[in-house]
């Protein structure tokens, strides 16, 4: 267990890397954790638990603890907000976070379709309103005047 969550980090490390993430730190906080704890290197192999999310979620942590403003945290409640994470038992949140995006996404799609139904409307209604001034030109033009124009 202790070796698939090493190898876990270690790829994930890989992947942060590439994308320039500072983190690494953390990561080897993590790593030295997951050697010396076999338990929390099981809440390191949960499928759905991931470096990203961790970093979001101290980020979010950290955030909340400097009430938004700038400041100093110590790098050992860093690191205690990145074992928080992976002790938190998540998995039940990610999905009503994922239900919740799925209606939203639900709700915007449901939006655009009324908005495109009352633009149709509209453009309906415009095209009813041009076809009657047209038909009344019409009619006004095949009237006969009685009066001569001289």
């Amino acid at each position: 267990m202790v070796q698939t969550a090493i190898e876990k980090i270690t790829a994930m490390m890989a992947d942060c890397q590439e994308k320039r993430v500072p983190a690494e730190p953390i990561m080897r906080f993590l790593l030295q954790k997951c050697e010396g704890d076999e338990e929390f290197s099981g809440m390191v192999t949960q499928e759905h638990k991931t470096l990203a999310k961790c970093f979001s979620f101290v980020h979010e942590q950290a955030c909340n603890h400097l009430d938004k403003k700038n400041g100093w945290i110590e790098d050992d409640e860093v690191y205690m907000m990145a074992v928080d994470y992976f002790n938190l038992d998540d998995e039940e949140h990610e999905r009503k976070k994922a239900q919740e995006a799925e209606q939203r996404e639900e709700e915007r799609k449901q939006q655009a379709a009324e908005s495109a139904q009352k633009m149709a409307e509209t453009k309906e209604l415009k095209a009813k309103e041009a076809k009657q001034k047209s038909l009344a030109k019409k009619i006004n033009e095949d009237q006969l005047s009685l009066f001569f124009d001289e």
